[in-house]
């Protein structure tokens, strides 16, 4: 009896040191391209390509702030991938649009505390479109975090007339963010 008592005590003071170092770690982080990394990736014609938003920020709140939320912008013509034709391409009416459609956003709807990180919900906004995504975001204050997301392109009509059955481009982008504290 007296062991699983000194065994719940230490748990109890356990989670009370836990409860005061979260308190204190209460954080707003904003990130963008300065301090920070999103990048994106597929593959044309059967060749990786990667490329990078050289323009973005994001407001990240964490616990144990109420409610926990990130809220991102990015510039749509800062997509860079280095390569000549597709940075003159990504701009145009059918792929991101700028001139419609200058910039993308992200508004998280929940997040939930998980070991590695956080479970992130929310809504994806491309050429007007708006679709829900989930995702991982994994680290620590201290170390920073990552999240990768696969996004449809042609859920957000991007490249739907020139390739509608994504036989060039690949339907699935991915998406990696990097966010250093």
């Amino acid at each position: 009896m007296k062991n699983n008592y000194n065994t719940l005590l230490r748990g109890l003071m356990l989670l009370v040191l836990l409860a005061c170092n979260l308190a204190v770690s209460a954080q707003t982080i904003k990130a963008s391209n300065t301090n920070s990394k999103l990048t994106f990736d597929g593959e044309h014609a059967g060749m990786p390509f990667s490329g990078i938003f050289e323009q973005w920020q994001s407001t990240l709140t964490l616990p144990p702030s109420q409610p926990a939320s990130i809220i991102a912008t990015f510039v749509l013509s800062s997509a860079k991938t280095g390569d000549w034709t597709y940075d003159s391409t990504l701009p145009e009416a059918d792929w991101f649009d700028i001139a419609q459609y200058p910039t993308g956003k992200f508004i998280s709807s929940s997040m939930s505390t998980t070991p590695q990180g956080f479970d992130v919900s929310g809504e994806l906004t491309l050429r007007g479109i708006t679709k829900p995504v989930k995702f991982s975001l994994l680290g620590s204050l201290e170390n920073g975090f990552t999240a990768n997301i696969t996004i449809d392109r042609l859920m957000f009509d991007i490249g739907k007339e020139s390739d509608p059955d994504a036989q060039w481009v690949s339907r699935d982008i991915g998406l990696s963010l990097s966010i250093h504290p």
